[in-house]
């Protein structure tokens, strides 16, 4: 049963693609439009609404940026491990805040930093717990996304990474999905939470009918330095003039204007 809805979800995405492909074949052959992939479920960055469509920062920046270049664009969502398959393949011109990326080659052009996450430790202020290093993280229990073992640095990954039988250490707690995170802060399931701000921020406003999300938080900055990824580009003259975009994006101040519309309940 697994497999089948595995293969039906690859499915999904794929005939997903094909189609946003197909759909605007004539307009890519004319260079008016692009085909933008973005990753499934990652609100606020990019998800699927179902009154307004494919939405959230990425794709407001990547709009943004493509309409400065005369661009108009067309979307699609696809989990993260196809993003880059589906610029690789030719089914789409450009892949959002790819998370796996090397060099330039092999038809894949990468963009300078397009989305950045910002990740700080949270916790409720009436714990009064003393955070002031990663060190500080031994003893508290933690949720964390899947995988976040290996993102925060070199120092984070020796003290969590997993053990030689994949397990981890009885504080560190991986979620699936960033919700399902905050719902376990929220429910005390653990003491603390690390995640970027905003999507933090946006998980409190979308749980407070559910949940008791009003308590206060502090916020723990402790982790030495953002996490940025590019966007991916089959062509690298657009991929050059993008860059070019996205930097008077950040000069005028539309790029943190975007960013606030989605900073809520912060």
């Amino acid at each position: 049963m697994k497999a089948r809805v595995q293969i039906a979800a690859a499915r999904g995405w794929a005939a997903i693609l094909l189609g946003g492909l197909l759909a605007c074949l004539s307009a890519r052959a004319s260079g008016r439009e692009l085909l933008v992939v973005f990753s499934s479920g990652r609100p606020p960055f990019s998800f699927h609404d179902d009154k307004s469509g494919d939405t959230g920062i990425e794709v407001d920046l990547m709009r943004a940026a493509l309409q400065r270049l005369g661009y108009s664009m067309k979307t699609a969502i696809a989990p993260n491990s196809r993003l880059l398959l589906a610029v690789a393949g030719g089914q789409a011109d450009i892949a959002s805040a790819v998370h796996e990326h090397g060099t330039d080659g092999k038809g894949v052009y990468y963009s300078d930093g397009f989305i950045e996450y910002h990740n700080i430790a949270i916790g409720k202020r009436e714990r009064r717990l003393d955070i002031r290093s990663q060190r500080d993280l031994d003893g508290h229990s933690f949720a964390i996304w899947q995988h976040g073992w290996q993102d925060l640095g070199p120092a984070f990954q020796a003290a969590y990474q997993p053990d030689p039988s994949g397990r981890f250490r009885g504080n560190y707690h991986e979620t699936a999905s960033q919700e399902n995170q905050c719902r376990m802060f929220w429910a005390d399931r653990v003491e603390l939470l690390i995640i970027d701000r905003t999507v933090f921020s946006w998980f409190r406003d979308k749980l407070a009918a559910s949940l008791p999300t009003g308590a206060a938080v502090s916020y723990y900055d402790i982790f030495p330095q953002s996490t940025v990824f590019p966007a991916a580009f089959r062509d690298k003259a657009l991929r050059d003039r993008f860059n070019q975009a996205l930097r008077q994006l950040r000069r005028n101040g539309d790029y943190q204007r975007i960013l606030a519309r989605y900073r809520l309940g912060g």
